[in-house]
């Protein structure tokens, strides 16, 4: 016989009982009406049935989560009840399809919304002393792409669709790989993000350290003094521009003689 434990409580006074989650305390943090306000007209009040705000916790939620796709994180809101509450969805309605979520993401991205989410939060963890930005450190990473990879032959180069990268990992072994490099500058007392860039994998990294260097500068109120980039960034016009128009130090270790050279006449 199959037998269950009769509930004492309701769902939501049960909830209420437990410690907050880290999602929770999270969105209890976050005020998203402003972000909300600069979506087009249609989709304030959801066009699709569902609240924008809760479509934007979500968003937020999977990355939090490292919910890898639109796919996982439906899958994550059918199955979770705890998970869809929080998020502000009803606990036994239904929930977006995944065509859903990966059109309110193309719409977030073309109105440049998650990017201003994005530089709201470091500007808030700075306020919070959650971030110290004497010193950043800047480097690149690959992100590979979902699409099928072409020979270099049938590429656009655009500069934004997906193409060949060349990397030396931790080890020192070249890696390639067909898709993105994310360019990113990170708080080294706590290690989160506080600029970051996507390119095409064929760009260099020395080639968006200025631009890297410049969305600091934009996204925080105390200035770096320091900047440590590895010697991929060893550039005489990295460390001329950090010297004098950041009025700070790269510390970047030499890729060749010349270069050292160069470094000492600074």
């Amino acid at each position: 016989m199959y037998i269950r434990q009769k509930c004492l409580y309701s769902f939501e006074d049960a909830l209420k009982m437990q410690a907050p989650t880290r999602l929770e305390k999270s969105f209890l943090t976050l005020d998203l009406t402003p972000f909300i306000k600069k979506l087009p007209i249609s989709y304030h009040g959801g066009p699709d049935g569902y609240d924008s705000q809760n479509k934007l916790r979500a968003v937020i939620a999977a990355k939090l989560e490292q919910i890898p796709t639109a796919a996982a994180l439906v899958r994550r809101l059918k199955s979770d009840p705890v998970f869809r509450y929080n998020l502000g969805f009803e606990v036994l309605g239904s929930v977006p399809s995944e065509a859903t979520i990966s059109r309110f993401l193309k719409v977030l991205t073309e109105t440049g919304i998650l990017k201003e989410l994005y530089c709201a939060l470091v500007k808030k963890a700075e306020e919070l002393g959650i971030i110290d930005t004497s010193s950043v450190a800047i480097d690149s990473t690959k992100i590979e792409a979902y699409e099928k990879s072409k020979p270099r032959k049938y590429l656009s180069l655009d500069g934004t669709s997906a193409d060949w990268g060349v990397k030396q990992n931790t080890d020192g072994n070249k890696i390639a790989w067909f898709g993105y490099k994310l360019h990113i500058a990170t708080d080294i007392k706590s290690e989160l993000p506080i600029a970051l860039e996507v390119t095409p994998a064929s760009v260099h990294d020395s080639n968006m350290a200025l631009a890297i260097i410049n969305q600091v500068k934009e996204n925080v109120k105390t200035h770096p003094r320091y900047y440590l980039m590895d010697s991929g960034y060893d550039s005489i016009d990295i460390y001329t521009a950090v010297k004098y128009d950041h009025k700070a130090q790269a510390i970047i270790p030499y890729e060749s003689q010349r270069s050292q050279k160069a470094q000492s006449r600074l």
